[in-house]
């Protein structure tokens, strides 16, 4: 009996052992700590500086042919740039000078289109062409080779910028020369030719005197005063919308 009950108080400490003896150990897994640093993206903003555009256009002189800050009208009516635009014209000295052949070279250079006769006549002119450009001075050994004289010489042009006025062409007096290509004989050639001139383009020290001046202003002819022989075809060319 006694060993009946030890056997059974055996059995009961077996049962109270294993009701015991589920003791798992817990595991709590820690949360996953995941730090992610911010995406940090500073972008340097676009930083464009266009350089401004450079346009340096002289108002005065919008076809760019000559630069019309290198002349004066010296109080006279200024010469405008495209006044003549498209007009034809013909080209003559008047007084038989070697003047004209510095006027020529120029607007070669500045691929002015023109028809030179410088001995044209009026019965020569005709009405297709409306400019009529006459480079002033006198030279008797030029008029001699010519087979002129200052009296003939002085009917041609009379009556050829009488035809002129009358085909309404626009008449041009040029004085490409300075002080030591004036005397007698261009003066008197300045005094025929100006007065009836629309516009006058003069080497400036060649008017030292106001001479040719005071004639334009008479007439209130615009004109351009020029340094340099080279510069009267430019302005020509600027007249001519070149």
């Amino acid at each position: 009996m006694k060993k009946f009950i030890a056997l059974a108080l055996a059995a009961l400490m077996l049962l109270s052992l294993a009701a015991c003896g589920d003791n798992t150990p817990s595991t709590t897994p820690a949360p996953a700590q995941t730090t992610a640093a911010p995406a940090q993206t500073t972008a340097a903003p676009a930083q464009t500086t266009a350089a401004p555009a450079a346009t340096t256009e002289n108002p005065a002189d919008p076809s760019g042919s000559g630069d019309s800050s290198e002349w004066d009208s010296k109080g006279l009516p200024a010469i405008t740039a495209g006044c003549l635009a498209g007009k034809k014209v013909v080209l003559t000295s008047a007084g038989q000078s070697s003047d004209v052949s510095n006027v020529v070279n120029g607007l070669k250079k500045q691929k002015v289109d023109y028809f030179q006769n410088n001995v044209i006549t009026a019965d020569e002119l005709t009405s297709d062409y409306q400019v009529l450009i006459l480079v002033v001075g006198g030279s008797s050994k030029g008029l001699g080779g010519a087979g002129l004289d200052q009296a003939s010489e002085t009917a041609r042009l009379t009556a050829l910028m009488d035809k002129a006025k009358a085909n309404g062409a626009t008449i041009i007096a040029m004085h490409t020369g300075k002080a030591d290509r004036r005397g007698t004989l261009s003066d008197a050639f300045i005094d025929l030719v100006f007065p009836k001139a629309d516009y006058a383009i003069i080497v400036v020290g060649g008017d030292d005197d106001n001479h040719m001046h005071d004639i334009l202003a008479a007439s209130n002819a615009a004109a351009a005063y020029v340094e340099k022989v080279s510069q009267t075809a430019s302005v020509v060319a600027s007249m001519l919308g070149k």
